[in-house]
């Protein structure tokens, strides 16, 4: 059996998204992290037949704060580790250790992920060692293995860097992993961000099969915009 591993903060005002609070406040910071979760459980949900979910979590007593966004079928657990490697280490050893075959990360921010890109994923780990899926800002919002492989989570990566992708993909080489690489997708950090997501929305760039409603209402309820989003409802 396969599971899938939601990594993400919980949306507390003034701890999450903050490199947006050069446009949002703290509490719309937590609204839109909000949001993202919303939507991504929406996806994950067309994952149930062929992955076991799980949300990992930090601050460690926080949950309470978004149980009630949760899904009855994801389960949840709270990140332990020093830095985000050693937090997705932990994380992805936790359910390699409970028996799972592949086990694939993603992360919270990437409105525009969807469930085919997972899928890709668990395809790619077939044929390969690890997978990932790039951000556009050198960094990736999906890892996934089947084994265990702590090196490519080393402490040495410059976590949060245009880097970080580039010096995992070498460190894997180095092992002589093979690697998997799926779609490359753009986080959400930076209001600059937020409109180009928007404009991707509007020109129908995007594959969209599941669309990031509560994402996108948030944004035009903020900044405005109109988007005619009953052509994604199927």
């Amino acid at each position: 059996m396969n599971a899938l591993i939601l990594m993400t903060r919980t949306p507390i005002a003034g701890m999450t998204k903050t490199r947006l609070m050069k446009v949002l406040t703290g509490e719309e910071c937590a609204e839109i992290h909000r949001c993202f979760l919303l939507d991504l459980f929406k996806m994950v949900s067309e994952l149930r037949q062929i992955a076991d979910i799980y949300v990992t979590y930090t601050p460690e007593k926080s949950l309470y704060l978004m149980a009630d966004i949760i899904p009855s079928f994801i389960d949840s657990f709270p990140q332990k580790g020093y830095d985000i490697g050693e937090r997705m280490d932990n994380s992805i050893q936790k359910l390699l250790n409970k028996g799972y075959s592949k086990v694939i990360l993603i992360g919270s921010d990437i409105p525009s992920l969807q469930s085919e890109d997972i899928k890709k994923a668990y395809e790619e780990l077939e044929e390969k060692d690890i997978c990932i899926g790039p951000t556009n800002d050198g960094g990736y919002y999906l890892v996934g293995m089947k084994k265990r492989c702590r090196d490519i989570f080393s402490s040495n990566l410059k976590w949060g860097y245009k880097s970080v992708f580039e010096a995992t993909v070498s460190i894997a080489n180095n092992l002589g992993l093979k690697v998997g690489l799926v779609a490359k997708l753009s986080d959400i950090d930076e209001k600059e961000d937020i409109e180009d997501f928007m404009k991707r929305i509007q020109k129908e760039e995007f594959k969209v099969k599941t669309l990031p409603i509560n994402t996108v209402n948030f944004i035009q309820n903020r900044w405005g915009g109109g988007i005619n989003v009953k052509r994604y409802v199927k």
